[in-house]
């Protein structure tokens, strides 16, 4: 049996839903490019991350939560990234 009718107060969230899921999906494709790079240059260790400050051509790296990212600081970091 298939009931259409619906709760008079959500009778216009049917499509907030459908918009609000439309625009989850799709939001991954819009990661702007710092947050996109910051992904990329998150390491487990800070010796990986120390890997990586060498290629950079930066020393040393810091913590970001619990993963770790090349270079002294985010400042530094940004530096070595446009150098690169």
């Amino acid at each position: 049996m298939n009931d259409h009718r619906t709760i008079p107060h959500l009778k216009g969230s049917r499509w907030a839903l459908l918009a609000a899921l439309a625009a989850s999906s799709v939001s991954p494709f819009f990661i702007t490019p710092p947050a996109g790079a910051h992904m990329k240059g998150m390491f487990k260790t800070r010796q990986e991350a120390e890997q990586r400050a060498a290629e950079l051509k930066c020393k040393g790296a810091f913590a970001m939560g619990s993963l770790w990212m090349p270079c002294a600081n985010e400042q530094q970091l940004h530096k070595a990234l446009q150098n690169e």
